[in-house]
């Protein structure tokens, strides 16, 4: 009988795992962790032909009940202890993204206006742009910005 992802249960995963440290270890195995990192960065196991990423598999095992999304708190994908693992929705799981890889300034939310010569600092919430104001030098406009998106995104913000 294959097990359904409603089945998976904290008594059913303690007699599948061992977790220490944010790691989990198939029970009689210590010595290997579970699983794999997949091509998204995240550690994934499989469980009677399902595959599941371990920090899902993490929190139930704590006594939570699973939850649409959970966010590494760090940004670190591979850091599954529980105390870097909370629940949150999707707008704020966007607030806590790292920096984009297009990135040309090296700062979230700073760019480069060639046609003012100034730098622009800005903060998307709730799906509304707030503007942090224009600067000559870059390092007033990202501290513009860190302290916008203090104030906006709170727990959640990320520079």
């Amino acid at each position: 009988m294959a097990l359904e992802s409603t089945e998976l249960t904290k008594d059913l995963l303690h007699t599948l795992f061992d977790y220490e440290d944010g790691k989990l270890y198939w029970k009689g195995r210590r010595n290997k962790e579970a699983g794999s990192v997949g091509n998204r960065g995240y550690r994934c196991i499989c469980i009677n032909y399902r595959k599941y990423m371990a920090h899902r598999l993490i929190w139930i095992m704590h006594g939570n009940d699973p939850v649409e999304m959970l966010d590494h708190i760090d940004g670190d994908q591979l850091n599954n202890r529980i105390e870097n693992l909370r629940p949150v929705t999707n707008s704020q799981n966007q607030r806590n993204q790292k920096l984009r890889k297009d990135n040309t300034s090296g700062i979230k939310g700073v760019s480069w206006l060639n046609a003012h010569k100034r730098w622009a600092g800005q903060v998307w919430h709730k799906g509304k742009l707030y503007r942090a104001g224009y600067f000559k030098d870059k390092d007033e406009c990202a501290a513009a910005v860190r302290e916008l998106r203090e104030k906006l995104h709170g727990e959640f913000a990320r520079h």
